[in-house]
């Protein structure tokens, strides 16, 4: 009886057990499923992932490679980066730059056998929202040429911490201030050739009358060949219907110092009369006075030399004008020849009108002698004083003559260049019209490169948007030269 008991209570517990084995059994399993089927959502999160990755960096590689194919003219000569999306042929080809994307992307998702990388399939391209040189009237070109000078003067590396925003503004301000003071400058030399008084002798007029007679062949040696060139405005950029991109001006355009760093990339990229004039051959195949074209726009190199002397003369002129007015010595002999031109009238207003003529025409004559000078490589005194002034009153006439009798500066003067006055007067216009000027003439200089005779500037680019489709990935990047 107790062998049959025990055998029982056993065989109970192995029922027990079996049944208890089987319960968990099940869990395992389904806590197996649980885990596995995380794990399959994770492999495949991590695949799309590793995809997305892949696909990405195709497309930065892509972009790469496709602004790698910037225009090298520009490059060599300006140094600026621009793709052209005309590829020289004269018209803006989106279809090309897309091929291109495709191809250079496509590549980057194929692996050395030849096969898709991560199973990705390029579906489609497109390219859009252009960046060109030319947007907001050159302000991309304007900030692109302010920073290659600023990375050439290593004042891109103190930029922030010497110029905070006060100083910025200040100093913004104040080139405000300076070009308003240039603009009330121009016609204050007062012209007295409209005096109603008969009783003046013509040679008295004569002393203000040369302003009138001045001819460009007066400011320049006679052995300098002047430059015929000239150029039609209605094709320059300037001057044309531009292809519109996204760029856009950011105001800061017209602020003192990003105009001074834009003219101080003019200076080194272009040439003026100064250095052309005595070359034996010209420089440039476009206009050989490309900084005087910038400041005045007109159609010809001589149209552009001579509205610069002319400014030139307005501003010299007046402060020689200045400086006899407050020298008694050469005052009084004004008005000693006022006297023997106008005393028999007796009436001192007209005698000293006569003065003021004489004296306009004595500072014209010194500013004539010293525009010649300026164009053959001197400098000029900022404040004058007795010892740089070099043109006596008898020979003021005859200047007209002989405009080159004074040419040789003695004693030597130190102050301001040529260049020095281009500065001071390209400092007067506003930043759209020295940009536009500029790419009016980087356009003219490339399109006589071998191969370029199709370029426009409004088909160069500085960066673009591109849309980009890969399996069930979508993506957009915009991309741009830094």
């Amino acid at each position: 009886m107790w062998s049959i008991r025990f055998l029982k209570r056993l065989c109970l517990r192995a029922a027990a057990s079996k049944r208890c084995s089987g319960q968990i059994t099940v869990w395992l399993s389904l806590s197996f499923l649980v885990f596995l089927s995380l794990y399959l959502l994770c492999l495949q999160s991590v695949q799309k992932q590793s995809a997305r990755r892949q696909a990405e960096q195709a497309v930065e590689s892509g972009l790469f490679s496709l602004f790698s194919e910037y225009e090298p003219h520009l490059l060599e000569d300006y140094d600026l980066f621009c793709l052209n999306t005309s590829f020289r042929s004269g018209m803006e080809r989106s279809d090309e730059i897309c091929s291109h994307l495709w191809k250079f992307t496509k590549d980057n998702i194929t692996g050395t056998t030849g096969n898709a990388l991560e199973g990705l399939t390029l579906q489609g391209v497109n390219v859009q929202d252009f960046v060109r040189v030319t947007d907001g009237n050159g302000a991309v070109f304007y900030r692109q040429a302010v920073g290659v000078v600023k990375q050439k003067t290593g004042i891109s590396l103190a930029e922030e911490w010497i110029l905070d925003d006060a100083l910025q503004a200040e100093m913004s301000e104040n080139s405000s201030r300076f070009q308003e003071d240039c603009a009330d400058f121009e016609g204050s030399v007062v012209n007295y050739e409209n005096e109603d008084d008969e009783a003046v002798e013509a040679e008295a007029f004569e002393w203000d009358g040369i302003w009138n007679h001045f001819a460009l062949s007066q400011a320049v040696k006679s052995t300098a060949a002047l430059s015929e060139k000239s150029i039609t405005l209605s094709n320059v950029p300037s001057g044309r219907d531009l292809s519109v991109g996204v760029g856009s001006a950011d105001g800061s355009e017209d602020g003192v110092l990003e105009k001074q760093l834009f003219i101080s990339y003019l200076c080194d990229y272009m040439t003026n009369a100064q250095e052309a004039l005595p070359a034996e051959e010209s420089g440039s195949a476009y206009l050989d006075y490309q900084m005087e074209y910038i400041l005045c726009g007109q159609a010809s190199d001589q149209q552009n030399l001579e509205q610069t002397l002319r400014m030139l003369l307005l501003m010299r002129e007046g402060v020689n004008y200045a400086f006899l007015l407050s020298h008694p010595t050469y005052s009084e002999k004004a008005e000693t020849l006022a006297y023997l031109l106008a005393g028999i009238t007796l009436n001192e207003a007209l005698i000293q009108s006569v003065k003021q003529l004489i004296l306009l025409g004595w500072a014209y004559g010194e500013s004539l002698v010293e525009v010649r000078q300026l164009l053959q490589g001197y400098e000029l005194a900022v404040v004058k004083e007795e010892a740089d002034w070099q043109l006596p009153l008898g020979g003021v006439l005859g200047l007209i003559g002989n405009p080159g009798r004074y040419d040789a500066q003695s004693p030597a003067q130190e102050g301001i260049s040529y260049e020095t006055c281009l500065r001071i007067f390209l400092t007067t216009k506003s930043a759209q019209t020295l940009a536009m000027r500029s790419l009016d003439v980087i356009e003219g200089e490339l399109q006589l490169e071998e191969g370029c005779e199709q370029i426009h500037l409004d088909h160069c680019i500085e960066g673009l948007t591109a849309q980009v489709w890969m399996n069930d990935i979508y993506m957009e990047r915009t991309y741009q030269y830094e």
